[in-house]
């Protein structure tokens, strides 16, 4: 065999052994990927957001923004929101990522609650910022077993599970701070209610360390039916919600007030107010506040809060009402 030959035979061998390594070498690990963000103009720009609109169908058009660092209700006269539904709305978009494509087809989309109208019609969702392009996203069904969410852009018609849940409260009342009033019952000294008709009955406390309220009234041959029987006074401020609110130059009441109240506390706070009927409704109206801070007291002087009824029978408490049977 001449030089050749073999010369080319060797070439021959070489490729097919780099062939061979080639074929078994283990491949190069491919770049991975992970789940696109479902609205990436938000990320590391939630703080620039300061107007939310939500529109669920058959209720009116909810609108939050803020002001002063605080998220209010315009549509409302400006009544703080509570802090956690809105956080927890733009931390739950913020972080959400696309897991799985859902269906593009505008017909299918009210089967996912993401129709634009009618039938299966989604939840809309708008935020504005200064300087943020607009997001206009529509809020479906939960996902499979509650997990993740059925989520469009307004303007797409490709539909998204996504891997966070978006919680939206059902209702205005949802969004409203409602807190009236958080007043530790171990801080309060002394509950005071008058009644329209002239009668009253005061509850306190000596020292700060006693578990229960005593009662001032108490009669020298009587008794408390139990030994925290006035304790419900003082208890219902301490994390007293409303019902419905509204600003003093909206509401108007007929009748003088069915009790007047007046608490305080050992640190010197001073709380009064009054409580009106109103058909069958409760509504307090806070006279006063003094060395209580935000935090303690949320309350308004110049707005009035309907409560529930329980809310009231625990603080119209008459004499009888707290002793034992004789």
């Amino acid at each position: 065999m001449g030089r050749k030959a073999l010369l080319f035979l060797a070439l021959v061998a070489i490729a097919l052994v780099l062939a061979y390594v080639g074929l078994h070498r283990a491949p190069e690990p491919l770049a991975v990927k992970g789940p696109s963000p479902l609205l990436p103009a938000l990320q590391g720009r939630l703080a620039e957001v300061d107007r939310i609109e939500v529109e669920r169908p058959g209720q009116p058009l909810l609108r939050l923004a803020r002001q002063s660092g605080t998220w209010v209700l315009p549509d409302k006269a400006g009544y703080p929101a509570a802090a956690k539904p809105v956080a927890d709305l733009l931390r739950a978009l913020g972080d959400a990522r696309e897991i799985e494509a859902r269906t593009a087809k505008p017909e299918l989309h009210g089967q996912l609650g993401l129709a634009d109208k009618g039938e299966g019609q989604g939840i809309r969702v708008k935020l504005q910022g200064e300087g943020l392009p607009e997001q206009v996203l529509l809020v479906g069904k939960p996902g499979q077993g509650g997990k993740g969410q059925l989520v469009r852009l307004a303007s797409e018609n490709q539909s998204w599970l996504i891997d966070t849940r978006i919680a939206l409260p059902e209702t205005e009342l949802g969004w409203l701070d409602r807190r009236i009033a958080s007043i530790p019952f171990a801080s309060v000294r002394q509950v005071e209610v008058k009644f329209r008709q002239g009668n009253g009955l005061a509850v306190y406390r000596d020292a700060e360390g006693e578990a229960n309220l005593k009662v001032r009234q108490l009669p020298a041959n009587r008794t408390l039916a139990y030994e925290a029987a006035a304790n419900g006074m003082a208890t219902l401020f301490a994390d007293l919600e409303f019902a419905d609110a509204a600003p003093l130059d909206q509401v108007q009441f007929k009748d003088k007030p069915l009790l007047e109240f007046s608490l305080q506390g050992f640190a010197g706070g001073q709380l009064d107010g009054v409580i009106l009927g109103q058909g069958e409704q409760y509504w307090m109206q806070l006279k006063r506040k003094d060395k209580f801070d935000g935090e303690q007291v949320a309350g308004r002087l110049d707005w009035a809060y309907r409560i529930e009824a329980f809310q009231y029978q625990a603080l119209a408490k008459r004499l009888e009402d707290v002793l034992s049977a004789k």
